[in-house]
């Protein structure tokens, strides 16, 4: 074998070699981003002086030993694509006010429910806590960022209809929850009066990117491309997880909050979210961070909770 052959081989070895490389670390991201956690972790069990809920710990952990001693029913349903999803629903009583709470990104339901839960189990709702797909008990391999949780939420909001029959329903979510919520927001039963919307992003694909680019030195559309080719052969379409469009058509009233200083999902993404919406609807920009509004502003959301209910739900 002559010279340039060695070196022709030698060439394209090591370009198979990084060719081969670069789809490994772009499905090993794929994985992290997607695939679901082995559990999600309570934040009772972790040091909260290492996560942004340290400045309102006490209250954090107040209220998730409160919320978690609440009696409650199990309860499932069946996704369009075959996944067991679990829920807990807590009965307050005759009241025929449900919540249905939509918690976020690898948390677990408790995480995002104790404050607003307490809250408005005071106001006398029933609530309706579900498990998000490839979280906790839920099965599913992938989190889909809303384009498959999306279906879920409008199958659990039948299965309230049927075996619950509530007057009024009001839909919390925060951050993926809340996305998801934005995503089914011109599809929503007749019976939904209220939507609390905390720290949703507009799309999947675009907090996918958003959350690439801020860790990135460059312009990650390549990685994109390929992750949504990926998410593709997995069974779902990022593009097809838009909330903007979809609060378009949003008729229901509609809280936006959220958090100044958010460094996951950006307030832009917030103020495109609530622009977006053509109906009743007011926002409240809280100075805080991702998700944690709620600790920072609880009595003006409260107040504007209040002021919405009064003036929309008979």
């Amino acid at each position: 074998m002559e010279l340039w052959q060695i070196i022709v081989l030698i060439v394209g070895g090591l370009v198979l070699f990084l060719i081969i490389s670069y789809f490994i670390f772009l499905y090993s991201l794929f994985l992290v981003l997607f695939k679901r956690m082995k559990h999600e972790v309570l934040l009772t069990d972790v040091d909260l002086e290492k996560t942004h809920y340290k400045p309102f710990m006490d209250m954090v952990i107040r209220n998730i030993k409160v919320f978690s001693m609440i009696p409650y029913y199990k309860v499932s349903i069946m996704s369009n694509d075959g996944y067991k999803l679990y829920g807990k629903y807590y009965k307050n009583g005759d009241s025929k006010k449900t919540l249905v709470f939509f918690h976020g990104y690898h948390a677990d339901p408790l995480n995002n429910i104790n404050t607003p839960g307490l809250m408005m189990l005071k106001k006398g709702y029933n609530i309706l806590l579900i498990t998000e797909r490839a979280h906790g008990e839920s099965e599913g391999k992938y989190i889909t960022f809303g384009v498959k949780e999306k279906e879920d939420a409008l199958l659990w909001l039948s299965y309230l209809n049927d075996n619950y029959h509530p007057e009024n329903i009001v839909l919390w979510g925060v951050s993926m929850g809340c996305a998801t919520v934005e995503m089914i927001s011109n599809k929503l039963p007749s019976n939904v009066s209220l939507l609390v919307l905390d720290c949703g992003f507009t799309g999947a694909y675009e907090e996918v990117l958003y959350s690439l680019e801020k860790r990135c030195k460059y312009k990650p559309k390549v990685t994109m491309l390929f992750l949504s080719i990926f998410a593709r052969l997995h069974g779902f379409k990022l593009e097809k997880g838009v909330a903007k469009d979809s609060l378009k058509g949003c008729k229901v009233p509609a809280l936006f909050i959220h958090g100044e200083k958010d460094s996951m999902v950006p307030l832009s993404m917030g103020m495109e979210n609530y622009n977006s919406h053509n109906g009743v609807k007011k926002q409240l920009i809280i100075d805080a961070g991702h998700a944690v509004s709620i600790y920072v502003g609880y009595k003006e959301i409260e107040e504007e909770i209040d002021k919405l209910l009064n003036e929309h739900v008979k």
